[in-house]
């Protein structure tokens, strides 16, 4: 079971409190809205693990990691672990990055809804990012966790743009919405996995309400389960 999915099943009030401290810990305290001072209902948010999206306008699609989707807004969570990003190739007909694309359908695809992406990879943007050329970060790709870098990089690329204009993200976003890019750079939001598994540890292991059956221990926890939690404790010397 995925950690969005493990949100999923939380009761609302948990629920609720759980996806407000990923934004607080995705956009460092400055998202302009909170689940709790909007009310949603149980049925008013909707939790998906690797569902396909496709653009009103130019009718590109892509699979989202995961996605949240509410009555006024849409949200798309695009995960790392190991891996870095795929980077365009217009000889294989890839015409944009993968964080690209991600904007461009996500964008095209929210019509009325106002549109959030966030990134989620092993270590804060600030501990991957190197001062490279745009030539390098377009370079082959050698895998692995040698080119991690290249996904902060195109991260901050689009967010913070370059020679304080946002030109990159204005260009991929053409033809697709009449919104300012600073609206939507201010929508990304970078996530670490130790934040989000602390996150959902901390709500599973509080008390549960009166009305709910307490958990049951696993006992046997899965190899991923147990790297989340050596992770999880290990964060602050790690990325120091």
């Amino acid at each position: 079971m995925s950690c969005f999915e493990v949100i999923a099943n939380f009761p609302l009030t948990k629920k609720v409190i759980a996806l407000d401290e990923i934004l607080e810990d995705a956009y460092g305290g400055k998202c302009n809205f909170t689940f709790k001072a909007k009310k949603y209902r149980e049925q008013d948010i909707k939790i998906f693990i690797g569902k396909e999206y496709k653009g009103i306008i130019k009718g590109e699609s892509t699979e989202v990691d995961a996605s949240i989707e509410l009555p006024d807004k849409l949200i798309f969570i695009e995960a790392k672990l190991y891996s870095s990003i795929s980077l365009a190739d217009p000889s294989k007909k890839k015409p944009h990055d993968q964080i690209a694309r991600k904007l461009r359908v996500g964008v095209d695809s929210a019509g009325n809804k106002e549109f959030y992406f966030i990134f989620l990879d092993i270590a804060p943007i600030g501990k991957l990012i190197q001062r490279k050329t745009k030539t390098e970060a377009l370079s082959v790709s050698k895998g692995g966790f040698y080119d991690k870098w290249k996904s902060a990089w195109w991260f901050s690329y689009y967010k913070d743009g370059r020679n304080k204009s946002l030109k990159p993200l204005r260009d991929i976003l053409e033809g697709i919405t009449s919104k300012s890019e600073q609206s939507i750079a201010d929508n990304m939001g970078w996530l670490t996995w130790s934040d989000l598994y602390k996150n959902i540890l901390s709500w599973n292991i509080k008390a549960p309400n009166r009305n709910e059956s307490p958990p049951s221990p696993n006992l046997n926890p899965s190899p991923i389960t147990s790297f989340l939690h050596w992770l999880a404790s290990r964060q602050p010397e790690m990325f120091r």
